[in-house]
């Protein structure tokens, strides 16, 4: 048995369902400007990001230019255990045509990463200080890949200034 509602309990219902779609309302207002305010910080922390790829985007030219000329030039190596003698022996050969004395070669374990493989040889040299700086120079130009890991140098005063040094020189190679 149904009995129609009274005036006072569809005023009260009314009121009731007028606070909860006021309270749904407010709860789905507040949200949504909880979301929107994370959003716009997340977009301004990855603005600089945003300019940070933009200004790489002009850049990829010269770099994909590098890239190829290292592919082209990089030497690569068939056996570690040859490569490493050969790269010694080049050393050598380069040092004495300076007028260099080299003594102590030691053959360091190669490393490797995803871009490159390093041998390295730690010598001793002895010779005049201005060789000693022209087969620096000439040993890091870029074809070379050639990088000095560790240099230390002592000059010895005398007649003929000279120096005696002990350097860590690296090759690099395709991986």
């Amino acid at each position: 048995m149904k009995r129609p509602l009274t005036t006072s309990e569809k005023i009260l219902l009314t009121a009731c369902l007028t606070l909860v779609s006021t309270l749904a309302i407010a709860f789905f207002i507040r949200d949504h400007r909880l979301r929107t305010s994370a959003a716009r910080k997340r977009i301004d922390a990855l603005q600089p990001e945003n300019l940070a790829t933009q200004a790489s985007l002009a850049d990829a030219p010269f770099w994909e230019e590098r890239l190829a000329w290292l592919e082209k030039t990089m030497p690569k190596k068939d056996d570690t255990g040859t490569a490493h003698s050969q790269f010694l022996e080049s050393l050598r050969d380069s040092a004495r045509e300076r007028g260099l004395t080299v003594g102590r070669p030691v053959l360091l374990k190669p490393e490797s990463t995803p871009h490159y493989h390093d041998l390295a040889v730690t010598l001793q040299i002895t010779g005049p200080d201005q060789s000693v700086y022209r087969w620096l120079a000439e040993l890091q130009s870029p074809e070379k890949f050639h990088r000095i890991k560790y240099l230390l140098l002592t000059t010895q005063n005398g007649p003929a200034p000279r120096m005696t040094g002990t350097v860590t020189i690296s090759r690099l190679f395709q991986p």
